[in-house]
């Protein structure tokens, strides 16, 4: 491969010791090949939609790796949220049938895109030798790791740039387009506002933001298991190829005595609403006329948000 490539190392959202060593020295390693055009930004999750960082990124108009901290598969559609688009990349680390060879469909008012976009999740490996592996096979090239930087000088290396804008942890849905059959259900059960329709009746996350911290209910109740919430503690919510969308119902079944993943989502959203309410201007705090139902239902949302499925 002779074109130069776009390498994208997204920080992670809280930094650790072995974090920065790791990123150092994957930033040590590929910063000033000429083959390679290297930069750093803050978690990719987080990004402000029209920020510094996601302008940049739109700007790159051929092939590109990213580096992050959430699962490839997740990380692949937050760009493609961003509207940084290209066809899903085959890499060591991404499930094999999480993969498509066609490059992905023009969506209205943008050009096609034959570019391929490559995503390797930072969290799998503790030392920079298995992802500069796999970097140097896609670029063509022999990658060595580098001694780890020390606090002084581990800044941005001379050949890469540095992305800075505020940061912020977001929280908010992922579709994930391979998946989305289109059905609705998301619309139809959300009560915030967050999702829309485009001018081709395709679901979109209208208003991200609007989305309730911590609610993952539309991703339980989508039957395609098409949304992801990057930051959430279940791997199939947050977007773990090899976590098939059944078995979550499977599990939560047994585990609850039938309780099904739409009583979960409804008390998810339900929650989630009424903390909305309590914090809105000129309302009262709710009494204590609580169904029973209710309660047990948010008492099965408690202890899911317990157990490390």
């Amino acid at each position: 491969m002779t074109d130069e490539i776009a390498v994208i190392v997204s920080g992670p959202r809280h930094a650790g010791s072995q974090q920065q060593a790791l990123q150092q020295q994957l930033v040590g390693a590929l910063a000033g090949r000429p083959e390679l055009a290297v930069s750093l930004i803050p978690h990719l999750y987080d990004l402000k939609p029209d920020g510094p960082a996601v302008r940049m990124l739109r700007s790159v108009a051929g092939d590109m790796i990213v580096l992050g901290w959430i699962y490839p598969r997740a990380a692949y559609w937050v760009l493609d949220a961003n509207r940084i688009r290209g066809r899903m990349g085959r890499t060591a680390m991404m499930a094999e049938e999480e993969v498509t060879d066609e490059a992905p469909a023009a969506r209205a008012g943008e050009e096609a895109t034959q570019r391929t976009i490559w995503c390797l999740d930072l969290r799998e490996h503790a030392e920079a030798g298995p992802y500069l592996e796999e970097i140097g096979r896609l670029a063509g090239i022999e990658l060595a790791a580098e001694p780890a930087m020390s606090a002084k000088t581990a800044g941005a290396p001379h050949g890469a740039g540095r992305v800075q804008e505020e940061r912020a942890p977001r929280w908010y849905p992922v579709i994930d387009y391979g998946r989305c059959t289109n059905c609705l259900e998301c619309l139809n059960f959300c009560l915030f506002g967050v999702f829309g329709l485009d001018d081709e009746g395709s679901i979109v996350a209208e208003e991200p933001d609007a989305c309730r911290d911590g609610c993952p209910a539309c991703a339980r109740i989508c039957p395609a298991g098409a949304i992801m919430f990057p930051q959430h503690t279940d791997p199939g919510i947050a977007g773990d190829a090899a976590a098939a969308p059944g078995d979550l119902k499977l599990d939560l079944s047994q585990l609850f005595g039938g309780a099904d993943v739409a009583q979960l989502a409804a008390a998810e959203r339900d929650r989630a609403l009424a903390e909305q309410r309590r914090h809105a201007p000129g309302t009262q705090e709710p009494g204590s006329g609580k169904p029973s139902d209710q309660d047990e239902l948010d008492k099965l949302v408690d202890e899911l948000d317990d157990l490390d499925l």
